[in-house]
C-alpha cells in the first residue's frame, strides 16, 4: 500500500477525531460548572431545572406522574428519586445511602405546599442491583401515604433496561468499527487504481508502448476510469506513431535508394564512355532535381506528421487559389492530352493557412492529372454550404480498385506502380487539410448502370459560413 492509501486513511480518521472533539467541547461549554460534574441526559436536566415550576403548576402528583413515565422508559439513562423530609421516595423506591453520597449524583431541593422535597438524580446503573434485590425480596414500593403501589412493584419481573445497542460503549464501538471499514474501503478504492496506473507506466518501455489497462479500470465510471481510457488511448497513439516512424524510415530509405542507384549507374557509364559526358550530366541533373523534390516532400510530410507546423490562420480566398492552381496545371494537362475545367467557383473565404491549403489543393489536382490517363477530363468545382465549403476534384479516368481506396492517403502508397511519383501527395494533402480544420476523402465514380468505374472524385470540406 502506497502513501496515498495512508494519507486517505489518516485524513479520514483525523476528520473523525476532530468532529468528536468539537462535539464534546461544545457540549461541555454549553453546560454550567455545576452540571459538568456529571453528563446527564437532557431529560434529567429538564426535571432538575423545571421541578419547581411543575409543582407550582400541577402539584406533586404532576411531578410524580412525569417522573414515573420517564423512569418506565427503557431509554432513560438516569434515576430520579423524589424524597420527602423523612428521606423516603414518594414513588416507593429504595433509597440507598451510597447513591445520595455519590459525587456523580445531583441533588436539588424544591418546595411543595410549604414542605421541602429533595430530588436526587444519578446514573441509572446505580439502581439496577437495588431494584433487582427488592424484587427478589418481594419488597413492594409504597407511595407517600405508606400504601402499597402494586403497579410499581412488578414482582417477579426483571428491571427494565435499554437494549444493549443503545449503550454508549456499544455505540462508540459501532462508530469506530464502521468508520474503520468505511475508511479502509475508501482508501483502497482510491489507492488500487493508482497502483495499477503506476505498474502500467513502468511496463511501457518494456512492452514497446503496447501496454493497455484492463477493462476493470477502463469500465469505471469515475475520474480513474476516464484516466485509464486516456492512458490506453495515449499508449496506442504513441505506439502507432512509433510504428509510423519506423515505416516512414523504411519507405524513405527505399525511395531514396532508386535515384541514388541511378546516379551511381550514370557515373559508372561516364567513366566507361567519357564521350557521353554531356548526356550523363543532363540525366544526373534530372535525378538531382527529382531527389531534391523527394527530400522536400519527405520533409514537408514529416513536419505535418509530427505537428511541428504552426498554421498561420488567416482569411484565405479559395476561389483565387483554385484559379491559380488551374492556370498552372493547364499546361501539364494539355501535354497529357487532358482537359482541365474549373466548372463552379463562387467567391469563398475560409479561415485557414494559405500555404498549406494551396499545397493540399495543388497536390490533389496534380495527382488527378497524373493518374487519370490520356484524354481524361478533370473537373474542379466548389460549393458553399451552410457551414462549410465543399471542393470537388473529379476525373473520368480508371478510378481505383475499391480495396485500395482506404490506402490512398497512406504515405508512399501508389495505386499505379508504373507511374512516376513518391506517393506522398495525398498524404501531405490529408494532413494539410486537417491542420486547417477540414476533412478530405476519396471515392469512385460509377456509370449509371453501376457496371464499371467512371473515375475518381476527391472532396475537401473546409469550415466556412455561407456568404463569407
Amino acid at each position: 500500500m502506497g502513501q496515498l492509501f495512508w494519507k486517505f486513511l489518516l485524513a479520514f480518521w483525523l476528520a473523525l477525531i476532530l468532529a468528536f472533539g468539537a462535539v464534546f467541547t461544545l457540549n461541555q461549554l454549553s453546560q454550567s460548572p455545576e452540571q459538568n460534574r456529571a453528563l446527564f441526559s437532557p431529560q434529567g436536566r429538564f426535571f432538575l431545572q423545571n421541578a419547581q415550576q411543575l409543582i407550582d403548576s400541577g402539584g406533586v402528583p404532576l411531578l410524580l406522574t412525569l417522573v414515573k413515565n420517564w423512569q418506565d422508559d427503557p431509554m432513560a439513562r438516569e434515576q430520579l428519586l423524589v424524597l420527602n423530609a423523612a428521606g423516603t421516595d414518594l414513588l416507593g423506591r429504595p433509597v440507598p445511602a451510597e447513591v445520595q453520597a455519590s459525587p456523580r449524583a445531583k441533588t436539588l431541593t424544591v418546595q411543595a405546599n410549604g414542605q421541602p422535597l429533595q430530588l436526587v438524580l444519578a446514573d441509572k446503573d446505580n439502581f439496577w442491583q437495588i431494584r433487582a434485590l427488592a424484587i427478589r425480596e418481594r419488597v413492594s414500593p409504597r407511595d407517600a401515604t405508606g400504601q402499597a403501589r402494586p403497579d410499581l412493584a412488578r414482582p417477579g419481573q426483571p428491571p427494565l433496561r435499554p437494549p444493549f445497542w443503545f449503550h454508549p460503549l456499544f455505540l462508540l464501538v459501532a462508530v469506530i468499527v464502521t468508520s474503520m471499514a468505511a475508511s479502509l474501503g475508501l482508501a483502497w478504492y482510491f489507492a488500487a487504481p493508482v497502483r495499477q496506473l503506476k505498474a502500467a507506466l513502468s511496463e511501457l518501455p518494456q512492452q514497446q508502448w503496447q501496454t493497455q489497462l484492463s477493462s476493470d479500470m477502463t469500465g469505471r465510471r469515475d475520474e480513474f476510469g476516464a484516466l485509464a481510457r486516456s492512458f490506453n488511448q495515449m499508449a496506442q497513439q504513441v505506439y502507432q506513431a512509433i510504428v509510423s516512424q519506423r515505416r516512414l524510415l523504411h519507405d524513405v530509405s527505399h525511395e531514396l535508394r532508386s535515384p541514388l542507384a541511378r546516379l551511381q549507374l550514370l557515373t559508372g557509364l561516364v567513366r566507361q564512355h567519357p564521350a557521353d559526358l554531356d548526356l550523363a550530366l543532363e540525366k544526373i541533373d534530372a535525378e538531382a532535381v527529382r531527389l531534391d523534390q523527394l527530400v522536400g516532400e519527405i520533409l514537408t510530410f514529416s513536419r505535418l506528421e509530427s505537428g511541428e507546423v504552426q498554421p498561420q490562420i488567416v482569411a484565405v480566398p479559395v476561389h483565387e487559389l483554385l484559379e491559380s492552381i488551374c492556370d498552372d496545371a493547364t499546361l501539364e494537362a494539355h501535354n497529357r492530352q487532358q482537359q482541365l475545367v474549373l466548372e463552379q467557383n463562387p467567391l469563398a473565404w475560409v479561415q485557414a493557412d494559405a500555404e498549406l491549403l494551396f499545397r493540399a489543393l495543388e497536390n490533389v489536382v496534380r495527382n488527378a492529372i497524373k493518374y487519370a490517363g490520356s484524354g481524361a477530363t478533370i473537373r474542379i468545382s466548389s460549393c458553399l454550404l451552410p457551414t462549410e465549403l465543399l471542393i470537388s476534384i473529379a476525373d473520368n479516368g480508371p478510378g481505383v480498385a475499391p480495396e485500395l481506396l482506404p490506402l490512398l492517403f497512406n504515405p508512399f502508397f501508389r495505386a499505379d506502380k508504373q507511374t512516376d511519383g513518391v506517393g506522398l501527395g495525398l498524404s501531405i494533402a490529408l494532413r494539410a487539410v486537417a491542420t486547417c480544420g477540414g476533412q478530405i476523402n476519396a471515392e469512385n465514380l460509377w456509370h449509371a448502370d453501376g457496371s464499371r468505374r467512371a473515375g475518381l472524385q476527391v472532396q475537401i470540406r473546409l469550415p466556412c459560413q455561407a456568404g463569407s
